[in-house]
């Protein structure tokens, strides 16, 4: 039997972690697609994860343009994450599942952000006075990496890109082929 007067809680709990996992992944797709730290956007996602951070910092784990510290920290946040949605139902589950599980949780939310950020690109890009704010100038620098080598293979058509929708197709094929194995080699363990 549920006790419900822990539930709003376990809310707030979980909405503080994925606010706090939130940050991180977008921090990592910032380094990653190396966009304009001095967006004012960016400013706000670096000082909230600089604090978060700051205790992995202590080893540099850079591999090229890969910060793994970021990685590290941000499936530690998504572990906590399953955790609590979990904990309130008695769920038992081993270190190692939790582990994978929450890398595959972590590659799967990735997968989600730049899908939104590619919908809200597109659908800004409509509106020709919208397009000056700092989260749509912040949304084409996250995305313009991705959308470059689909440019350079399939040029505009009538003024029409069709980047966008063919990776937001490429981003669904690698959710379908990626993410289901990591699960399932969650439940093996």
């Amino acid at each position: 039997m549920e006790n419900y007067s822990t539930q709003p809680l376990f809310f707030i709990i979980i909405t503080i972690i994925s606010f706090i996992q939130f940050s991180l992944i977008l921090r990592f797709l910032f380094e990653l697609m190396r966009v304009n730290f001095y967006n004012p956007v960016c400013q706000i996602i670096v000082r909230i994860t600089d604090y978060i951070l700051l205790p992995i910092r202590i080893i540099p784990m850079y591999v090229g343009r890969v910060d793994f510290g970021i990685i590290i920290m941000a499936t530690a946040v998504t572990a906590l994450k399953i955790y609590f949605m979990y904990f309130n139902i008695g769920f038992d589950f081993s270190v190692n599942a939790l582990i994978v599980a929450s890398f595959g949780k972590l590659l799967d939310e990735v997968f989600t952000i730049l899908w939104w950020a590619i919908i809200i690109g597109a659908i800004g890009s409509w509106f020709m006075a919208y397009n000056s704010h700092p989260i749509f100038s912040l949304i084409d620098e996250l995305c313009e990496p991705l959308y470059r080598p689909i440019r350079n293979v399939l040029p505009m058509s009538s003024g029409i890109d069709f980047s966008p929708i063919i990776l937001l197709v490429i981003i669904r094929v690698l959710q379908m082929l990626i993410i289901p194995p990591i699960f399932h080699l969650a439940n093996q363990l």
